[in-house]
């Protein structure tokens, strides 16, 4: 984590509200989600996800800067007896005793344009004879210009100058898609306890309710102004809301580990979750959304890397399969003498060129099926990106219809709980006055209950498909304001 971040994790912790009564931690829902965003494990992932892909990027654009090395031993012994080719063309046995020693100045780089490597060097080697014939010679090449390609038909490094940004610009796009995720799935965690806090509430109120009419049930029974009907029916209530309560109990604590876990934080600490209604109404048009997200996702980068990287497969395949021309040649100076000073007068030339040839003749097919198949792999990935494609197309448009509903219903569930909730009291006190059966108080308080989880799961849904469409375009349409990008090549710690 950076410094950046840490700093704006421990401000978070500072900022919120505590409670004392119960060392409780009070978080809104953007609370969560900006502490989840610098403090989870999937953020964690999510960097270091992204850094390996910044580093790979630095890796590549290494490769086409000059290499400077230096290379050698000092010294190569042996004492052996070994066959040598006389200059009669007898071969004979000598015993050698001998040491190498040598040195190598190496100047690499690689030439995108042609896809070879270019090299300027110097050497030098030192004979020591240890034999019969006790002697020392020196080789130098002070100088020497060489040039290699594998294959004059195909240049790797023209394919890489396409492909590599294009991994890097995907990866910035998945990084802050992934922060997007990171957000829906603290929503998602954030209701879950927000929802069995509140069936908590409910049952716990409900229970008490129910006790309270259970005794006035008992007390009317005795007087004979109800049946016995009405009598069993709430103390069956009365065992359902018990049962309710120690579900909900368990619920609640199994949520609250749940977001813990995902938030990252103390496993003991206690949550307290607000209510997050505090909403903006906004329309977003559909054409918006798709434009947004055909210059903003990571799908878009995605789709054009990969039908890159089914055409260098196929322009590989065909150079594999088919003639192949390669080149080594190289020029420089050269001598030898017994001294090393010897070594670096009178310089001879020292040049050569190798030019490879390969040629398919017979093969029965192979490479002809070879080149088939690769070209049948990059029909099949343009094939599948195209259909990729519009899936994501359709997943945006499904997602904005569902939108423009989700903003009605907000206002009419809220509607629903207030009268739910007027009724539900209505019936309360009717029921305590004998005026109404407790079949009718029990629907008035079933309907209570689920005119306020409604309401709670409307508000999830809200705030879910307000994250989701944010993650599918990388737009925040509440502010018309673009999603930032990561500059990974401003972040020390990458």
């Amino acid at each position: 984590m950076t410094f950046k971040k840490s700093f704006s994790f421990l401000i978070l912790l500072f900022s919120v509200n505590y409670t004392y009564c119960q060392s409780a931690l009070t978080l809104s829902l953007k609370d969560a989600i900006h502490l989840s965003q610098i403090n989870s494990l999937d953020y964690k992932i999510s960097v270091n996800t992204a850094r390996s892909a910044f580093w790979n990027y630095k890796n590549y654009k290494s490769s086409f800067l000059p290499k400077l090395s230096l290379s050698g031993y000092t010294p190569d012994y042996y004492r052996s007896i070994n066959s040598i080719t006389l200059p009669s063309g007898q071969i004979s046995f000598v015993g050698q005793n001998v040491a190498n020693s040598s040195l190598f100045l190496n100047f690499a780089q690689n030439i995108g344009l042609t896809g070879g490597n270019i090299a300027i060097g110097s050497s030098l080697s030192r004979l020591d004879n240890f034999g019969n014939y006790n002697n020392t010679s020196y080789t130098s090449i002070p100088f020497t210009l060489s040039y290699f390609q594998d294959n004059l038909f195909y240049n790797d490094f023209k394919w890489q100058k396409q492909i590599e940004p294009l991994k890097l610009q995907e990866a910035r796009r998945g990084y802050v898609e992934n922060l997007e995720n990171i957000s829906l799935n603290t929503v998602s965690q954030y209701f879950d306890l927000l929802l069995a806090n509140i069936q908590l509430k409910l049952d716990q109120q409900n229970l008490k309710n129910i006790d309270t009419l259970v005794k006035i049930t008992k007390a009317r029974s005795e007087i004979g102004t109800v049946q016995l009907n009405e009598v069993l029916q709430s103390k069956v209530s009365l065992l359902n809301a018990k049962s309710a309560l120690a579900n909900s109990t368990l619920n609640v604590e199994t949520a609250q580990q749940s977001l813990i876990r995902y938030l990252n934080i103390d496993k003991s600490q206690l949550i307290e979750l607000t209510i997050p209604d505090s909403i903006t109404q906004f329309e977003i048009a559909r054409g918006a959304a798709l434009e947004q997200a055909h210059y903003n996702r990571k799908y878009i980068v995605e789709f054009k890397r990969r039908r890159l990287e089914a055409e260098q497969a196929l322009s590989r395949t065909k150079s594999e399969t088919g003639p192949k021309i390669s080149i080594r040649a190289n020029i420089g100076l050269t001598q030898t003498g017994g001294t090393l000073g010897q070594s670096y007068r009178d310089l001879l030339m020292n040049q050569s060129v190798t030019v490879g040839i390969n040629i398919p003749i017979i093969d029965w097919g192979v490479n002809r099926s070879n080149r088939k198949r690769a070209e049948a792999n990059l029909e099949l990935e343009k094939n599948n990106i195209a259909q990729q494609e519009l899936a994501a197309e359709q997943e945006i448009n499904y997602q904005i219809m569902k939108w423009e509903m989700q903003n009605n219903q907000i206002s009419i569930s809220k509607e629903v709980r207030t009268l739910a909730q007027q009724r539900y009291d209505i019936a309360r006190q009717k029921y305590a006055l004998g005026s109404i059966t407790y079949t009718d108080f029990n629907n008035a308080q079933l309907e209570k209950d689920r005119a306020i989880t409604d309401y709670i799961n409307n508000l999830r849904n809200y705030w879910s498909m307000y994250y989701l469409i944010r993650r599918l375009t990388l737009y925040d349409f509440e502010r018309n304001k673009k999603i930032d990008l990561i500059d990974f090549s401003k972040d020390a710690d990458w």
